[in-house]
């Protein structure tokens, strides 16, 4: 590592520490700041631009909280009729006291019984995984077992996770990215006393100041046809939707919004960042990421998110003035799909084995897409409409969470590459029966994720258990540069993690503490979570025994 990286970091790392009293932000000054160009933005009149749907009580993205009630869902065809957001052609559908509600967002307690009978009302077997959660191996929904047409399946669990966003999607091996594209998905979120806490020190309220902002990009028409192309580098969208929204704006006050973000796409990465409407970027704070709230609030400027990835963020509009905007961006990046086009990549039978393709040239953009992957654009924008009174200060101190102690840990290692027309763990293609990785139940182990230079950023996901992320190491400099310690950790590395984006040449270091509370062996997944890899065999079973 360089001095000037180590002395960057560093940096990085002090402004963050200094976050912990967070006065009031500096507005950037516009009249200094780079201006976008317009077509990159949602301007403020154009006539595409309509409100953010915001979910309320019932219909899309409804909020139901259960409270132990059994929860009737069902996987089939969204009914027709006008369409108030852009969906896929598929939708999960509850009915909870009187109300329906399309792929719901389920509110659940720490602590609380979950009762929910999967209903397939497809042509084709699904079954449904609660990503992020700790449950045992028969309410995972892993792909192991199916729920057949015209079938049903029933889930009870109790919700073990702390307070976050949390999210549950299908995972019939081969089917997932296609059911999932086509509409079928929907958020969690877990309420505990940290939360509670949280909003009530913020005066942030669920629906109006704390809004979910789910991330979908979808290509015309309503049909999932991936090419060859798609299938090795992922299926790309030509937009983006926000709950649904194309061009979406929300007309906000001088005070603090909180958004928790959930990327739903099938398998692009984004570079998110607040900017006004001059050009400078806004600086934002990091709450929490895939396993809830950090234990200290981190400020940044900028943060890479890939698919099935969570993050909780404040952005503080105080001293916006009437009249001013905002723009949520994904900024421009290089995607690093440093893997041979057309379906035709590198073979790796070693790491290190780089072929002659560069990464820095990388730009070998989706053929299939008409935004290639690492093209900026406006998600949505944020027009201030009203001046109120805003005091309240993030607190230096959000969540306490123990360290793994890694002491005696298990080393394990694992390398992502592609050989034989397909992308692998370890040099194997998933096949249900393989045999697993095994751990033994109540242990910890460190594992040293690495990713070959000729590869493209692979998004890793272990099913039920989370990642303490301890280090990143060889990573590209554009990663690199947003680091905020000196062991390579960006700011939405901190806290737990269960889906974690490995770069091109980068290795990093995770620890996980296998610990549960169920009876008996327990079998989970790991896997990329580029649902076009994940389908063609990038995944690895594990037994934990």
């Amino acid at each position: 590592m360089s001095a000037n990286l180590s002395r960057r970091r560093l940096l990085h790392h002090l402004g963050a520490i200094g976050l912990a009293a967070a006065a009031r932000p500096v507005w950037p000054d516009a009249a200094a700041a780079v201006k976008i160009p317009s077509a990159d933005i949602c301007v403020t009149g154009d006539v595409r631009a309509q409100p953010l749907f915001v979910a309320g009580g019932d219909g899309y993205l409804g909020r139901i909280a259960p409270q132990g009630d059994l929860l009737t869902l069902t996987a089939g065809a969204r009914e027709g009729g006008k369409a108030i957001v852009t969906q896929g052609p598929l939708a999960f559908v509850a009915r909870h006291r009187g109300r329906r509600c399309t792929n719901p967002t389920l509110v659940l307690q720490r602590g609380e019984r979950v009762r929910i009978d999967l209903v397939n009302a497809l042509s084709e077997p699904t079954i449904t995984h609660w990503h992020g959660l700790l449950v045992d191996t028969r309410n995972d929904g892993n792909g192991s077992v199916l729920v057949p047409p015209g079938e049903r399946f029933g889930y009870d669990f109790e919700v073990r996770n702390r307070s976050g966003m949390y999210w549950y999607h299908p995972h019939p091996h081969g089917l997932t990215a296609s059911q999932t594209y086509r509409g079928l998905y929907g958020a969690i979120l877990v309420e505990d006393d940290d939360e509670r806490t949280l909003r009530s020190t913020l005066d942030v309220v669920p629906g109006r100041t704390d809004i979910p902002l789910v991330l979908q990009d979808r290509r015309p028409g309503i049909t999932y046809a991936p090419s060859p192309a798609d299938l090795t580098h992922g299926f790309l969208g030509d937009g983006i939707v926000v709950n649904g929204t194309p061009y979406g704006y929300l007309d906000v006050a001088t005070r603090l919004y909180r958004f928790r973000i959930l990327n739903a796409t099938n398998a692009r990465t984004l570079k998110l960042a607040f900017r006004t409407a001059g050009g400078a970027l806004l600086p934002f704070v990091v709450l929490g990421n895939d396993g809830g709230l950090l234990e200290a609030p981190m400020r940044c400027e900028q943060v890479f998110l890939s698919t099935a990835e969570r993050l909780d963020v404040a952005v503080d509009l105080s001293g916006a003035a009437i009249g001013d905007s905002v723009r949520l961006e994904t900024l421009t990046f290089d995607p690093m799909h440093a893997e041979m086009p057309d379906a035709v990549a590198t073979d790796h039978s070693a790491m290190g084995s780089a072929s002659s393709a560069s990464a820095s040239s990388s730009s070998r953009h989706h053929a299939n897409s008409l935004w290639p992957e690492g093209s900026p654009r406006a998600l949505l924008e944020l027009r201030v409409r009203e001046r109120v009174a805003y005091t309240r200060q993030m607190p230096a101190r959000l969540a306490a969470i123990p360290a793994i102690d890694t002491a005696g840990a298990t080393e394990r290692a694992f390398r992502l590459g592609y050989a034989k027309g397909r992308w692998r763990i370890n040099d194997r293609v998933f096949e249900m029966g393989m045999p697993p990785v095994e751990v033994k139940r109540g242990t910890v182990e460190t594992w040293l994720i690495r990713n070959y230079h000729s590869s493209m950023p692979h998004p890793m996901h272990l099913h039920a258990f989370h990642f303490e992320v301890l280090a990143r190491e060889t990573g590209p400099d554009a990663v690199a540069s947003l680091a905020v310690d000196r062991t390579g950790r960006l700011a939405s590395d901190f806290g737990r993690k269960d889906t974690l984006l490995v770069w091109p040449g980068e290795s990093v270091r995770v620890a996980i503490d296998f610990t549960h509370p169920f009876p008996g062996a327990q079998s989970y997944l790991f896997h990329c979570h580029n649902l076009e890899h994940e389908d063609g065999g990038m995944m690895l079973p594990l037994a934990v025994t």
